[in-house]
């Protein structure tokens, strides 16, 4: 037998072990519950049951192994054509048997009970919960190894890490004074606001604010009197993918006699942000961030423009 026959027997079998063992160990990671997931493949008939669920599997390049989604599921925008599973709190349970799921990522706002169905007709739920923008982090790279895309998961997991890097470099350096008071408004009728314990916080602080509410825990109401003794002068509030004259979020706040007299108000330092953007934990978070950075500090960030 030749040297070359030889080498090419050697390669072959090189490559054939080489596939086998990759999976011989089971694709596994813990989820926020503390369950434990192991699968023998990666899956192919996956379900996403939130949207930042889904914005993660389509960022890991699996959009071809998603075989449901919730109504709620809109980014991207080949989402909307992936079958619909129901919405974020009520599914379809007769459909998504029927899709046959070899994963099913949940998230924070799956019902426990629901959760606790799935896993009682042996499906493989895996849920999601992350309350800062490391944990997103890491839970994008938890879906990736449970996938089979390691790789890919760790490219992406390094240009957000670097991206959020940047961004905290460089509002380190802002001092305690020059950080403005900002005050993020989610809804009108009563006042909605964000305070510690959410994205919204964590944005504020990362980019050189300071959050208004951060003496509120979680996302609470907040009296009129409370913003007008505190005078943020930067306000945020969340769009409705229409332009400042069609939101009525944005038309309340600017409007409204009873702001008139805040800085933010008088100053035009009223934002209109991504609602999608800012409140789904994706890979989208640390453009989130970057987004309160210009907001906050144009001078260093760049100029802040809305994504329509």
């Amino acid at each position: 037998m030749s040297k070359l026959r030889v080498i090419a027997i050697l390669t072959i079998l090189i490559l054939v072990f080489s596939s086998t063992i990759s999976f011989s160990q089971p694709l596994s990671a813990t989820d926020a519950t503390g369950f434990t997931l192991s699968l023998s493949q990666p899956p192919n008939r996956i379900i996403s049951l939130a949207p930042g669920n889904t914005e993660i599997l389509f960022a890991l390049g699996l959009n071809d192994k998603i075989v449901g989604v919730t109504t709620y599921c809109d980014e991207p925008i080949e989402a909307l054509e992936k079958e619909k599973i129901g919405n974020v709190t009520e599914i379809d349970l007769e459909k998504i048997l029927t899709l046959q799921p070899d994963l099913i990522l949940a998230s924070s706002l799956t019902p426990e009970e629901t959760i606790t169905r799935l896993r009682e007709l042996n499906l493989p739920v895996f849920t999601l919960q992350s309350d800062t923008i490391e944990e997103v982090i890491e839970d994008i790279y938890k879906v990736a190894v449970l996938c089979g895309v390691e790789t890919s998961g760790s490219n992406l997991v390094k240009t957000m890490k670097d991206q959020l890097k940047k961004i905290k470099d460089l509002s380190q350096t802002i001092p305690d004074h020059q950080k403005p008071l900002v005050f993020h408004i989610i809804w009108h009728d009563p006042i909605w606001t964000a305070g510690k314990n959410t994205f919204i916080n964590e944005f504020i602080t990362l980019a050189g604010g300071k959050n208004l509410a951060e003496d509120i825990q979680g996302y609470s109401t907040i009296d009129f009197e409370e913003i007008l003794k505190r005078n943020p002068s930067i306000i945020t509030v969340i769009e409705n993918h229409g332009k400042n004259e069609e939101n009525q979020l944005y038309q309340f706040v600017t409007t409204d006699n009873r702001l008139q007299t805040v800085n933010a108000v008088k100053n035009n330092q009223v934002y209109l942000i991504d609602s999608n953007l800012v409140s789904r934990p994706g890979p989208r978070v640390v453009s989130a961030l970057e987004n309160f950075a210009q907001i906050i500090h144009p001078e260093i960030f760049g100029e802040y423009k809305i994504q329509k």
